[in-house]
């Protein structure tokens, strides 16, 4: 069989030429490695394809609906150039899993995954209805403190979820927030963290690093440090929040240019403008907070992005704004901003800061409990009172101080939660194990002409800096060969190519003769 490459209609072996548009048809061997966009009615996992809803740089993303429970759903396949790279199949994996570690009603949801039958990765999300932020945006200009701020309080909370987790976004801008309509009321959802950061020591998934130097993100919402490719944490999120706050109240970027490289080294050395300046309806009174997370130094920024957002309604009520208020704690607390340490290159810091996201992920103390009573009671009466006394005291849970602010306002005073020992993480295994994703499925895998095992593997190999190629094969398909760099788990994805032999050249069609050639 032969194919068209432009109508993408299929001919018999005997035909040369697409009888709709003339082009030159290839043959389905050379054909099958050309993406092509999936057509109404065609199967990804359990969910049948409707109609394409979006095409970026990675990938296609697909409506969809399960056909039997009815069930609309929305898929991204990734690429076929970019399934077959180990490194981008990493980063598409931990997209999935950093947004299900994180698991938040303000953060889409993913929830499955799988290889289509052409070898090209796909996940599965929900469906949303309604419009990202940079249209709503583009369309309505400058939005209201008090529209804005639920919008940008939900859109904190779920930073600060990440955050508590241990990833960063790195790539927050207004395009990464889809407005979805609740009922007549816009309920931002945080999307795309295909560059997110896994910054825990102890994750042992994070298969896709980046090392110091690397940029990734969009320069108008960048940090300086990011700018830089410097290594980052949390507070790189909390820039790109004040960057997109300052567009939404003003209408403006804080720093633009044609030139992507002045944009960065605007962001690196130049003092941001103030909310009043670019939009003079604004109260001077607001300016603060939101240049406060553009602080050069990060140490300057506020200690979360809830932290962040309550500082802005506090700004705005003092100005005289009648703005909902905003609490002053998240639902996932924050790492010291202090003692942090800068998560870079994939390299885990030796040891963690005592007292930060795991130990602090408790909205409240157990209730301390009560040991042994050290008085002697004297009398019945005064024994009963001392007692209950004592016991209605320590049982009663007792605010730890936050690692990032001073004493506990509901307390004059504070006791401080017990900080956890440090403790080194355990060294790395001497093995490593790849996941293998192949077309054909079972396909053998052999390094320097020993086989290592099928598909899906796992395939233990040695740990090592050093890139090595692993040569795949399988019955009545070409070998081919995949270089991968054994220094953390991950996921191999092949495509072999039949073996079947090259068909008969076929003849050029004719030009007419005034179709030059350059």
């Amino acid at each position: 069989m032969a194919t068209c490459p432009q109508c993408r209609r299929r001919y018999s072996d005997s035909e040369e030429y697409c009888q709709i548009d003339g082009s030159s048809l290839m043959p389905d061997e050379t054909f099958s490695s050309v993406d092509r966009d999936l057509a109404a009615g065609d199967m990804v996992g359990e969910y049948r394809v409707d109609r394409i809803i979006g095409k970026g740089s990675f990938g296609v993303v697909y409506k969809a609906v399960h056909p039997v429970i009815g069930k609309a759903a929305a898929i991204k396949i990734l690429k076929r150039e970019f399934s077959s790279n180990p490194q981008m199949v990493a980063r598409f994996i931990a997209e999935a899993r950093a947004v299900n570690q994180i698991r938040h009603r303000n953060i889409v949801d993913i929830f499955s995954f799988g290889v289509y039958r052409d070898g090209r990765q796909y996940y599965v999300m929900e469906l949303l209805e309604g419009e990202p932020l940079d249209q709503f945006l583009a369309r309505r200009g400058p939005v209201p403190l008090a529209e804005a701020l639920p919008i940008l309080d939900r859109i904190s909370r779920a930073l600060d979820a990440a955050h508590g987790a241990g990833i960063v976004h790195r790539d927050l801008k207004p395009g990464n927030v889809f407005l979805a309509d609740d009922e007549g009321a816009r309920f931002p959802k945080l999307l795309d963290f295909g560059v997110a950061k896994l910054t825990r020591e102890n994750e042992k998934h994070n298969d896709f690093r980046t090392t110091t130097g690397a940029m990734l993100g969009t320069p108008h919402y960048m940090s300086p440090e990011q700018c830089r490719g410097d290594a980052i944490d949390y507070r790189t999120d909390v820039y790109s929040f004040g960057v997109m706050i300052h567009q939404m109240l003003t209408g403006r970027l804080p720093f633009d240019s044609d030139s992507i490289l002045k944009v960065m080294n605007l962001h690196n050395s130049a003092t941001p403008p103030s909310m009043s300046e670019d939009n003079a309806s604004l109260s001077p009174k607001l300016d603060a907070p939101v240049l406060r997370m553009l602080e050069k130094e990060p140490a300057l920024r506020p200690a979360s992005a809830v932290e962040a957002c309550r500082e802005l309604g506090e700004a705005a009520r003092a100005a005289g704004l009648s703005v909902p208020p905003i609490p002053a704690s998240s639902n996932r607390a924050m790492p010291n901003q202090a003692t942090a340490p800068a998560f870079d290159s994939g390299r885990p810091p030796a040891i963690r800061a005592a007292g930060t996201l795991d130990a602090q992920t408790l909205s409240t103390p157990p209730p301390r409990r009560l040991v042994m009573l050290t008085t002697v009671l004297t009398t019945g009466a005064l024994a009963a009172i001392g007692a209950a006394l004592v016991v209605t005291h320590l049982r009663s849970p007792m605010p730890i101080a936050s690692a990032s602010a001073g004493p506990s306002e509901e307390t004059s005073s504070p006791v401080r939660q017990k900080e956890p020992p440090t403790t080194a993480p355990l060294p790395p295994s001497a093995d490593v194990r790849f996941s293998v994703q192949s077309v054909p499925p079972g396909a053998e895998a052999f390094l320097d002409g020993r086989s290592l095992g099928t598909a899906p593997g796992p395939l233990v190999l040695p740990r090592g800096d050093k890139p090595i190629t692993l040569q795949f094969k399988a019955t009545g398909y070409r070998p081919k060969g995949v270089d991968i760099t054994p220094s953390a788990d991950g996921v191999v994805s092949v495509t072999l190519s039949p073996a079947s032999a090259a068909p008969p050249s076929r003849p050029h069609q004719k030009r007419p003769v005034d179709d030059l050639e350059f």
